[in-house]
């Protein structure tokens, strides 16, 4: 496998980029209280949307850790896509119980801080999430692959766990990489994985804004993006038969 995205990779790539924005244009006009499934589809597509123009600049820099940092967000905000299209109220709820988790977490550091204002807002807020949730909701963090389950994009969720583990968090695998031991089969299979994050870093990014896309425009009735979004994701999978880990 080449180290550098190929030229229909790229190319897709920028596709994808540019559906982005059509499907943006369409969407920025969309208002509705947050509650609503595709008000909350809008501002995941939005933070998506962003998320691969700042993969883009970083990627060409190049500063591709910091571009494994967003990636790893794109990521996340496809899944969420995804699964708020199946889930719709049910998603809503977990973004408020999961808000409310934060803010749980929030207030014990603040009363820790004898912050007392602080506490007394976060109190008043946490109040106002709580009371909108479902009978038997409580506080808690979203579960990525719980959420790619219900999304059907497992693909996304095993992008995400390898950036989590050797990319985007500060951990003992991610530190390591580019430092030598003196060992050459050590530095061959650091090139190695240098090389595939080349290649494959930009797929993922196209793949998650991709995604996104059709989960979008279909939640929204957008049948002009849906079909555009149908059509790249026909290429994409004709494109990954070579990527690593593909069935022959």
């Amino acid at each position: 496998m080449g180290t550098e995205p190929t030229k229909d990779e790229l190319a897709i790539f920028d596709e994808i980029g540019r559906l982005a924005e059509s499907i943006w244009d369409v969407s920025r006009t969309f208002s509705a209280p947050f509650t609503d499934p595709k008000m909350m589809s809008v501002l995941l597509y939005k933070r998506l949307r962003t998320n691969h123009i700042g993969f883009t600049a970083l990627w060409n820099q190049p500063l591709p850790l910091e571009a494994a940092m967003i990636l790893r967000s794109g990521l996340e905000a496809a899944i969420c896509i995804a699964a708020n299209l199946r889930m719709q109220a049910d998603f809503v709820a977990l973004v408020r119980a999961d808000a409310a988790a934060t803010l749980t977490g929030q207030i014990k550091m603040q009363r820790a801080d004898d912050a007392t204002n602080l506490v007394r807002d976060s109190e008043a807020n946490l109040r106002m999430l709580t009371d909108g949730l479902p009978e038997g909701i409580k506080p808690a963090r979203l579960v990525w692959q719980s959420l790619a389950e219900v999304g059907n994009v497992p693909r996304l969720y095993g992008c995400h766990r390898m950036l989590s583990g050797i990319s985007s968090h500060v951990t003992g695998l991610s530190l390591m990489q580019g430092i030598s031991d003196d060992s050459e089969e050590m530095d061959a299979s650091q090139e190695r994985l240098r090389n595939l994050n080349k290649r494959m870093h930009p797929i993922m990014m196209a793949s998650a804004t991709l995604t996104g896309s059709l989960h979008h425009a279909e939640l929204l009735g957008d049948e002009k993006h849906y079909v555009a979004a149908v059509d790249l994701t026909k290429r994409m999978d004709e494109l990954s038969e070579e990527w690593p880990g593909a069935k022959k």
